[in-house]
């Protein structure tokens, strides 16, 4: 027979479990719930997806968002890339997929899929016109525009040739015409290779570095100090590099993913793609990539880590085994302020 306390408890896991998965529910399973019609604001939004999932919010870290200034629209997406959100109006675009600084503009359209995005931009660029001159022969000239994607994070040096690593979902949308800024310069990179289930991505500059940053062969371990290195917000705040420190967490993470680990070193828009590093030797522990919901958690945060990205740069023909430097911990902020860049495309 079962007590009244064993009763109570099973009846207490029942209610637990279905309030976890309530707040499961995909961005389409709410669009299907009604609420998210066009004419709504970007907060409005955000307030309707709020029981959503990490992966499937707009305006979490590693969201997609493209801005097109002259023609005042903003497309917004999930990780996951499952719906897209066409705002208008926008005079305001979202910061660094921030939750606090959406900016503004109305839901235009609900797509699903990037084709029918560009067919719906396409449709509002402007008809290409025929202008006479006063000469007696006539010319034609074709109105054109140039689409500004407003992907931005940052990178890092991982050889002496300049081989780079960033998340894939920095790069993603810069259709291989990503740059950073180095030495005070901007500078192109080239798009080697990309691994979208990871969210790695390698790329390359024609520059001369000394420095970079070199890959652990230690696995983590729970309480080891750690450094995160980047450009939160990218330059909305300031074109000076951050640092944010605190320890390994956890060795998992989401869903007990075992390619990342947890850390509780603040992590904000921006600094995915940055590097995580030991805080006595300066060596990489992870990539910074995600974290949890600001307003429903504290310093819940993620990386990728070392021996995930070791591996995707040995099964890209790049043995970073051949590229290895040691420093003490006074040399640990002049290698970060060299090795780690801002990188954008436009």
């Amino acid at each position: 027979m079962i007590s009244y306390a064993e009763s109570m408890k099973k009846l207490l896991g029942i209610l637990v479990l279905g309030l976890l998965l309530s707040g499961c529910t995909t961005a389409r399973q709410e669009i299907s719930k009604g609420g998210v019609d066009p004419g709504i604001s970007k907060n409005q939004l955000k307030s309707q997806l709020g029981a959503t999932t990490l992966s499937e919010d707009p305006f979490l870290s590693g969201c997609y968002r493209q801005y097109y200034p002259n023609l005042r629209l903003e497309v917004l997406s999930s990780r996951s890339r499952s719906v897209y959100f066409i705002f208008e109006k926008v005079y305001e675009p979202s910061v660094g997929c921030s939750r606090s600084l959406v900016g503004d503009g109305r839901l235009a359209k609900i797509t699903y899929s990037r084709h029918d995005v560009e067919t719906y931009i396409d449709a509002k660029k402007p008809k290409t016109t025929t202008k006479k001159t006063t000469t007696k022969k006539t010319t034609t000239k074709k109105t054109t525009e140039k689409k500004v994607a407003a992907s931005s994070g940052s990178a890092f040096f991982v050889s002496n040739k300049g081989h780079i690593i960033t998340n894939h979902h920095v790069v993603e949308a810069c259709n291989n015409n990503s740059k950073a800024y180095y030495n005070g310069n901007e500078i192109d990179l080239k798009l080697i290779a990309q691994d979208a289930f990871l969210d790695l991505a390698l790329l390359k500059a024609e520059v001369s570095n000394n420095n970079f940053i070199t890959i652990s062969n230690s696995p983590p371990k729970k309480l080891q100090r750690i450094i995160a290195a980047g450009y939160p917000f990218g330059k909305y705040l300031s074109d000076d590099m951050k640092f944010t420190s605190g320890i390994v967490s956890s060795l998992k993470g989401v869903k007990d993913d075992s390619t990342r680990l947890q850390i509780d070193a603040a992590l904000n828009p921006g600094n995915s793609g940055g590097p995580i590093v030991d805080e006595e030797d300066g060596k990489l522990v992870a990539v910074a990539v995600a974290g949890l919901r600001k307003d429903m958690t504290e310093a819940v945060n993620f990386g990728i880590k070392a021996s995930s990205v070791k591996n995707f740069l040995q099964s890209n023909q790049l043995n970073t085994s051949t590229f290895s430097k040691k420093y003490n911990r006074e040399g640990i902020a002049k290698l970060l302020e060299t090795s780690v860049l801002y990188t954008f495309c436009n």
